[in-house]
């Protein structure tokens, strides 16, 4: 008979299942080794003979329902001297026909792993283009998780470690070629690198392990530190679920990319915006490309006092309309309104083009009109955190939405004419339809939500 055999015969009496399984546990979860004692509720009589006669002594038949503990010390040191000569660790593997390791033990395989990867990627990195010293020294970190990004690895290899090479491959392949000289387009679009260094045009998408790998990447070899932006903020979880930092969260990756030469889409962010001393009657949906390319000197054309803000579409051009309808009998030296929709959540194109308003016109005031968050924070609170100031509601006392822009005029100390003071009246004419529609735009309610009376006698949003 077998050395093998022998023990598994042995330690396969029915006393012993519940003992050995709690051992394995214990061990398995241990950093060096199981220490002191298994214990098993509600002993058997079965388990009080094979513990017994293993540990050489004798105890009384267990009561109902008693628990005992068994020195795991005492066990090895008798396994050891018993005619199987085995450790607990030889012991657990030869039942268990494979090699049964602890805690520590498995971390130093997966360190290993790790590390092993690493040194692989890079190495192929710098064989398949002029290594960068600062992109060697960024893997390097990676590999001692010190360097931004370590997190974000380390989470993906977790869950798998095909991802994570993948997510490092892409990744170097695009800070290296960033890094070239003989690039040559500068800024690059960041999917046009994405297709040049990987061959795929999103793997370095936000969404991709490999493209929040890459935006951590530029922040360690360019020396950037993100304002307000931990590696938990930016996606430190593997699928990059978005956080609660929102728009505040999109442009500081935006930063990041445009500090080091990349370009992100600057055409689907979008801002819808009412201005007629810039744009005359018409409201102008303008990109985040053409928000960045208003210059100062064009803003400063806008005479109104207040930016009125609305989150609701229908809102706006309800608005935009009133307005719109009664400038001509307003006439010139009224000064016209400007209005903004976030449409939600303010996309990235709202807060730039609200910072280029503010920095443009300091003396000029910030109203918001919006409902509460369903969840989290509301529209107005991730707002005031985009542009680092307060936002008074419309419908505080202060920021109500008033006359206040037709009763001033181009000149100071002047008084508008009285049609002035009806330049934001909704007037019935805004509607079409029965008396309680035209009723309805008059208070202004619209789909049914109070919105608030624009007009000359102060009653705002």
């Amino acid at each position: 008979m077998s050395k093998e055999t022998e023990v598994r015969r042995y330690f396969g009496q029915a006393g012993f299942a519940r003992f050995l399984a709690q051992l394995r546990r214990q061990y398995q979860s241990s950093k060096n080794g199981a220490r002191g004692y298994v214990t098993l509720n509600d002993v058997s009589a079965d388990e009080r003979e094979a513990l017994d006669a293993f540990y050489e002594t004798y105890s009384p038949p267990p009561a109902a329902g008693e628990t005992r503990r068994y020195s795991i010390q005492k066990f090895a040191a008798l396994l050891q001297k018993s005619r199987f000569g085995l450790t607990v660790p030889e012991l657990l593997a030869m039942l268990a026909g494979e090699s049964v390791l602890t805690l520590g033990e498995r971390q130093q395989l997966i360190d290993a792993e790790w590390n092993r990867m690493i040194e692989g990627e890079l190495a192929a990195a710098i064989q398949d283009a002029d290594g960068d010293g600062r992109a060697i020294a960024w893997a390097e970190g990676l590999a001692a998780e010190r360097s931004p990004g370590a997190r974000t690895l380390r989470l993906i290899f977790a869950k798998s470690p095909l991802d994570a090479q993948l997510a490092l491959r892409h990744a170097l392949a695009a800070v290296c070629m960033l890094l070239a000289a003989e690039l040559p387009l500068r800024p690059v679009r960041l999917p046009i690198l994405a297709a040049m260094a990987t061959g795929d045009a999103h793997a370095l998408d936000w969404k991709r392990p490999g493209g929040r790998l890459f935006w951590w990447g530029l922040t360690s070899i360019f020396d950037l530190e993100p304002a307000s932006m931990t590696e938990e903020e930016t996606g430190g979880e593997p699928n990059g679920a978005a956080t609660d930092a929102g728009v505040t969260q999109a442009m500081l990756l935006r930063d990041v990319y445009r500090a080091c030469g990349v370009a992100d889409d600057d055409l689907s962010s979008q801002a819808m915006l009412y201005a007629p001393d810039l744009y005359g009657s018409e409201e102008r949906i303008l990109t985040l490309r053409q928000v960045e390319r208003l210059d100062a000197a064009q803003l400063r054309l806008i005479r109104a006092p207040v930016i009125h803000m609305v989150e609701n579409p229908a809102v706006f051009a309800a608005l935009a309309d009133a307005d719109a309808a009664l400038a001509d009998r307003a006439g010139k030296a009224a000064i016209a309104p400007v209005i903004i929709c976030g449409n939600g959540q303010p996309m990235l194109a709202v807060i730039r083009l609200l910072e280029r308003l503010l920095a443009a016109l300091p003396d000029i005031a910030l109203r918001y009109s919006g409902g509460p968050g369903l969840r989290g924070p509301d529209d107005r609170t991730k707002l005031a955190a985009a542009l680092r100031q307060p936002v008074p509601r419309m419908a505080d006392e202060s920021g109500r939405l008033s006359s206040a822009c037709a009763h001033r005029r181009a000149d100071p100390g002047g008084r508008a004419p009285a049609a002035a003071t009806k330049r934001l009246r909704v007037g019935p004419g805004a509607w079409s339809g029965d008396r309680r529609e035209r009723r309805q735009a008059s208070s202004g309610i619209v789909d049914g939500r109070v919105v608030g009376r624009l007009d000359g006698q102060r009653k705002g949003l």
